[in-house]
């Protein structure tokens, strides 16, 4: 009788180690989705940071080329090879006197 005592007491132990390993696990399990999770989070974020510093570049560029055609349109004008009008057409004049060409036409 002395022994099956001691065997329910072993059955309850490794029960009881049982439950706990299983407790330890599922702790385990959710530990490592919670840093996969974290991970995918962190590479999404950084494939979103590098595609807004793609789209800050091509800004950068775009506006440095606008930049670029304003200040040549500008010494154009002052040049006096462009027609400096309000209807933004830019119409050129071939003519000797370029720089009557920017002055209002009179008709009569």
């Amino acid at each position: 009788m002395a022994t099956m005592a001691v065997s329910v007491k072993q059955a309850d132990l490794l029960r009881y180690r049982g439950e706990k390993r299983e407790e330890y696990l599922k702790q385990e399990f959710e530990l490592l989705a919670e840093r996969q999770e974290k991970k995918e989070e962190a590479e999404r974020q950084a494939r979103e940071k590098k595609k807004e510093a793609g789209r800050k570049e091509r800004l950068e560029l775009e506006k440095m080329k606008l930049d670029a055609e304003m200040k040549l349109l500008q010494a154009k004008i002052e040049a006096g090879i462009v027609k400096n009008e309000p209807d933004g057409s830019g119409a050129r004049s071939s003519d000797a006197g370029a720089k009557t060409a920017c002055l209002p036409r009179w008709e009569g």
